[in-house]
């Protein structure tokens, strides 16, 4: 086994933490070096060894950064050296007190996802642990170690970030595992032992099982729909690790989870409702699997949290991205003809927000259902469309989905560039139209409406008149929909009420559906 301590020594009296490296050579190679790993070009194979080393003499001598704290459970992962879990994690711990946030990567945003990064691998490799314990004494070691980080995580980044709860609840239900095999392993236990044997296996039983008495009243009715959503969480879950690609999971989850739902959640003026979102920290670590190509775990792991949070629609967006990249087609519509259904039932459910102002869906999710689910789509034009926001091959599409989970760990100025060295490069005018309208979708996207909108009123005075509908007839409604969403958006005193009522009126005449959602 290596040695961990150096890490929690300074790197000198006078600075503490060192420097950031972020840009600097030895870093880069280090991260160039993980990155082959899940590069399909790339000429050689990842020497997790070499990251392991390189992170350890950078976490020593140079700096105290929480990526390479990552990059080192990683390489312990990959090279199946499971038991360096034990060593590392009260290190990991240390660190943390000691260092807490003050540390790098100076970006908050960055930094958390690091440590969240840094838990998921955690995760997985404590499971491989736990699979392998046969012993309460061992147990019971483990949640201590295990609840100490808990603690110290939850102490210092607050809910920031992931925690290692579940492993605790799984060492938890281990030892229980573990005792009941004991119980049965006596050949002459005496018939006490016996008759709780027979009650544990009941109780197994009936957590699986339906109740067998007829429900005569709504307590019961719903006691047993509660049950049955249960069941089928559980369900899901083991057809999707069964095959990602069945699509009575999509359905099941849908169904049973939107059952009850028989109008929108309450909200105020402003479409805010009491609902939670998702929390950013775990919309990150889904990010952070979509980025790795871990497709059947993140499946899994969306589909649960949508089973908790059925409004997130842009959830149902990414589970409809990935089924259809892997070209599960069958898997894909079942989610879109559920979706149709609630939309059927529900039309005003895209408009409302969560009680932190975030939207269920944002602008791409919107542009997705529009197309895909009948009950959203404006006009017939817009299903024949050759402009399609959401799913296209499109270079500016692409990049414009890239750019927003940039967002999430990254600055405007820097998530914006792309778009921006696009438009430079563009070789026609509807080229430039839709780079920079990606750029004004983008602004949008991050509620910078003052720059959005002299963006969109300078592409409407360009294009508008001209070539737009030539090239697309609902082209000009999206650029003016998204001008009129922009001002309605703004603080009221900033709003150019002339101007809405311009834009009211030119997209009544295009299209009035646009005005009446």
């Amino acid at each position: 086994m290596y040695s961990y301590n150096n890490i929690l020594t300074d790197i000198s009296g006078e600075n503490r933490f060192g420097t950031d490296l972020s840009y600097e050579s030895e870093f880069e190679a280090i991260e160039n070096e993980v990155s082959n790993s899940t590069n399909l070009f790339a000429t050689s194979k990842t020497d997790w060894s070499l990251v392991r080393n390189n992170s350890l003499n950078l976490l020593e001598n140079q700096t105290k950064d929480y990526r390479l704290i990552y990059w080192i459970l990683l390489s312990i992962q990959k090279e199946g050296l499971t038991k360096e879990l034990i060593v590392l994690t009260p290190i990991i711990n240390s660190f943390i007190i000691k260092y807490k946030s003050d540390v790098f990567p100076s970006r908050k945003k960055r930094l958390y996802s690091s440590i969240n990064q840094s838990v998921n691998i955690i995760n997985e490799i404590a499971k491989e642990l736990i699979n392998h314990i046969d012993k309460i004494e061992s147990t019971d070691e483990f949640v201590v170690l295990f609840s100490d980080l808990e603690t110290t995580i939850s102490t210092i980044f607050e809910s920031n970030t992931d925690n290692v709860s579940s492993i605790i609840n799984q060492l938890k239900t281990h030892k229980k595992r573990l005792k009941s095999s004991i119980l049965k392993d006596i050949p002459d236990a005496p018939v006490p032992s016996q008759k709780i044997e027979k009650k544990t296996t009941v109780a197994s039983d009936a957590s699986l099982s339906f109740t067998q008495t007829e429900i005569t009243n709504d307590r019961d009715a719903n006691k047993a729909l509660r049950h049955l959503q249960d069941v089928a969480r559980s369900l899901s879950k083991y057809w999707l690790n069964q095959r990602i690609n069945d699509e009575k999971v999509y359905q099941l989850n849908r169904t049973l989870t939107w059952l009850t739902i028989a109008q929108v959640p309450a909200s105020n003026d402003s479409k805010v409702t009491m609902l939670k979102p998702v929390p950013q920290a775990r919309q990150q670590h889904f990010q952070q699997l979509k980025n790795e190509a871990n497709h059947s775990k993140l499946l899994i792991e969306i589909e649960e949290s949508l089973s908790k949070s059925p409004f997130w629609l842009d959830g149902h967006f990414m589970v409809w991205e990935i089924l259809t990249e892997l070209k599960h087609d069958d898997a894909a519509q079942s989610v879109i003809d559920q979706l149709t259904l609630l939309l059927k039932k529900t039309p005003d459910i895209i408009t409302l927000k969560f009680d932190d102002g975030s939207e269920f869906a944002n602008a791409s999710t919107k542009a997705w259902l529009e197309q895909q689910c009948s009950e959203v789509k404006s006009t017939p034009v817009s299903s024949q469309s050759s402009f399609i926001e959401s799913n296209t091959k499109s270079e500016w599409d692409s990049t414009l989905r890239d750019a927003q989970e940039q967002l999430l760990q990254s600055s405007l100025s820097e998530a914006l560039h792309p778009l921006i060295l696009g438009h430079h490069h563009s070789r026609s005018a509807r080229e430039a139209f839709f780079w920079q309208f990606s750029q004004a979708k983008l602004l949008s996207h991050a509620k910078k409406f003052d720059l959005a909108i002299p963006l969109l009123r300078w592409l409407d005075t360009q294009f508008s008149g001209s070539v737009l509908r030539d090239w697309d007839p609902v082209l000009e409604e999206r650029l003016l929909e998204l001008w009129l969403s922009c001002q309605n958006q703004q603080p009221v005193k900033e709003q150019d009420k002339a101007v809405m009522a311009q834009l009211r009126e030119r997209l009544c005449c295009l299209n009035p559906m646009r005005v009446l959602s």
